[in-house]
């Protein structure tokens, strides 16, 4: 089946092929479909578009966070203990935007981050 998007652009449909609701909606004979009508398979723009949104403010949500769900306003990691890894650094040092080697020592880790004025305690 051959459709035309908003822009004139001809998208070609098969029938075991995923139909979007903006192609679903301009698929007027019933002769197309299984059973004479639109399957409930056809993808819902709204409910896509929740789903996306839905996701993107997951990802914002780890983008701000050093890794441990604490935002970067929330402190550096502990310099001892639990959380207290270079991988956690790493990741806090990142948040700030402070480059490091993927090898580097917590202790270079923390110079780095004095270096850029970023708070290590």
């Amino acid at each position: 089946m051959h459709v035309a998007d908003e822009h004139d652009q001809t998208h070609v449909f098969g029938p075991l092929d995923a139909v979007p609701a903006w192609a679903a909606k301009k698929i007027t004979n019933p002769k197309a479909w299984e059973g004479g009508k639109v399957p409930s398979s056809v993808e819902d723009p709204e409910a896509e578009l929740a789903r996306l949104e839905a996701r993107i403010a997951e990802l914002k949500a780890v983008q701000t966070s050093d890794g441990s769900g604490a935002s970067k306003q929330d402190g550096p990691p502990p310099k001892g203990g639990a959380g207290s890894g270079a991988p956690a650094w790493q990741k806090y040092a990142a948040a700030h935007e402070v480059e490091v080697p993927a090898d580097a020592s917590r202790e270079a880790i923390w110079a780095a981050l004095d270096a850029a004025g970023v708070p290590t305690e």
